[in-house]
């Protein structure tokens, strides 16, 4: 007895210092779905194919475009909560998130659409709902739009949303969630967006440099810099304030990605071989809420994440497409392979061989282990990758 409980503690303390790698956990065919929805049709045969740009998860909900219809799905049950038919008159079509479509961290939901009025010109407004899909409130806009127009939701809760006017001006309207007009200002300045806390924008001054500057929620200046278009382009701003900008060069056949501080300052740079793809900086990538902390770049084969210090780590996953989450894993995913990567230390947490009858599959990831696989019909299926 005491032999088998010296052996029992044995295997127990050698587990327990076993990398967390090899103890990832391996499954060699699709996991049992914790629930399994299917995406209502309008017309027969018809579907707009949900994809990662078209879905968000808020507010313990599952968002999503299809049929010309916002869709809302609880995730803990997999019931269908509400179906919005945001369109309405509008002459806009679009099925996804990012310039004309926000949901905040309390699943209300904001819809930018345009109407065609008598005189030929685009009418805009702003429409709110709840979480069950009810209207809360609307504006429309008077101004007679030139060309740009779209909304963005300020970590605080507020809704700015910015139209490009006939003089050629900027102007952004910041609401609370309960539409209350919290400021109204014209801007000389292209709004390019925001990202990470920071509304960005750029003036162009000469024919070779733009100014960009970045403004909190508040909208106030926090700091600006002066950038040489020799140098490359904007590619984006971290959570640390770190502005990142990109450059390639043909000749070589390799990308330069390097970040300044606040003060212009060039904290790191990195060299490398191929054009870049897909970043951390395309909103599309991360469906859930929070930030992914590190820069990551896709690079032919091969993912890259960044530190703020320009600590580099990487990944050789063959063709493939990426994921991030706040909880600071990246999912990696093919025709062949799903793989759950802890960004810290690149370490395995989990995978999943992938057979010919998922070679059609849509793959979401939400973090946690937790992965949505939207099938060629639409089959939205939730399936924790972690559960025992």
């Amino acid at each position: 007895m005491k032999a088998r409980k010296l052996i029992l503690s044995t295997i127990i303390v050698v587990l327990l210092l076993l990398p967390t790698s090899v103890l990832a956990r391996s499954w060699t065919s699709m996991p049992e779905a914790d629930w399994s929805y299917t995406d209502p049709i309008v017309e027969e045969g018809f579907y707009d194919y949900i994809t990662s740009s078209s879905t968000l998860v808020r507010n313990s909900n599952l968002y999503y475009f299809s049929n010309n219809r916002l869709h809302i799905v609880n995730t803990k049950t997999g019931k269908h909560i509400a179906s919005i038919d945001y369109l309405g008159n509008s002459n806009m079509r679009y099925s996804f998130f990012g310039l004309f479509a926000q949901v905040d961290n309390k699943g209300n939901a904001y819809m930018m659409t345009a109407t065609r009025n008598s005189s030929g010109n685009d009418v805009y407004k702003l429409t709110a709902y709840n979480d069950a899909g009810k209207k809360l409130w609307e504006k429309a806009y008077q101004e007679k739009i030139r060309a740009n127009a779209g909304l963005f939701v300020l970590n605080n809760g507020n809704i700015v949303t910015y139209l490009e006017t006939a003089s050629e001006k900027i102007v952004t309207y910041t609401y609370d969630a309960k539409g209350q007009l919290k400021d109204k200002r014209e801007w000389k300045s292209f709004i390019q967006g925001y990202k990470n806390g920071y509304i960005v924008t750029r003036n162009i001054i000469g024919k070779q440099a733009s100014r960009f500057a970045f403004y909190d929620d508040s909208m106030k200046l926090k700091f600006a810099l002066n950038f040489n278009h020799d140098e490359g382009y904007y590619a984006g701003i971290t959570p640390e304030g770190l502005v990142v900008f990109y450059k390639y060069n043909s000749a070589t056949g390799k990308a330069t990605f390097f970040a300044k501080d606040q003060t212009g300052k060039k904290v790191w740079s990195k060299e490398l071989s191929g054009q870049a793809g897909q970043s951390t900086f395309d909103d599309q990538y991360q469906i859930g809420e929070g930030v992914f902390t590190k820069f990551g770049v896709k690079i032919g084969k091969q993912l890259f994440l960044i530190d703020r210090k320009g600590t580099m780590q990487q990944l050789t996953f063959g063709d493939f497409e990426f994921q991030t989450a706040s909880d600071q894993t990246v999912m990696l995913y093919n025709k062949k392979k799903i793989e759950i990567y802890k960004a810290s230390d690149l370490s395995l947490l989990h995978s999943i061989t992938l057979s010919d009858a998922n070679k059609m599959d849509e793959f979401l990831y939400a973090g946690a282990g937790v992965v949505y696989r939207i099938d060629e019909k639409n089959v939205i299926s939730k399936i924790n990758v972690a559960k025992a």
